[in-house]
């Protein structure tokens, strides 16, 4: 793996191209419904898990690549964390009101918290 990458993108990037790819795969998790909509939705978010890693990947190279230290700005990361928080802030809200899709919300909520507590991580360093 390529020492610039964040190991956060790179999961995202995977999981990001099963939920846009095969989608079923994750809606198996809990229970194998495979309405239409619910496809949808987690295309939908593959898609951004997709377009979030490559930005993320992108700006990591970047960001490397600066010539003085001051210059690299590690704004990708305070972002991605903002950005899961708030997913699994609204799954979270959505479990509470919808018992029907409780469970792919809460999954969605608790694979949110684990990237950002990935995100968190290389915050800190």
């Amino acid at each position: 793996m390529n020492r610039t990458w964040r190991l956060v993108d790179v999961v995202r990037l995977g999981l990001g191209l099963v939920n846009l790819t095969r989608p079923e795969v994750a809606l198996r998790l809990c229970g194998g419904r495979t309405q239409q909509h619910e496809r949808a939705a987690v295309r939908i978010l593959g898609a951004r898990y997709l377009a979030q890693s490559v930005i993320g990947l992108a700006a990591s190279r970047l960001q490397q690549r600066a010539p003085v230290s001051s210059e690299r700005r590690p704004w990708v990361r305070e972002l991605d964390v903002a950005i899961e928080v708030t997913h699994a802030a609204s799954m979270v809200a959505l479990a509470a009101v919808s018992p029907k899709r409780r469970c792919l919300a809460l999954v969605s909520a608790v694979t949110a918290l684990g990237f950002s507590a990935l995100d968190v991580q290389e915050v800190r360093r």
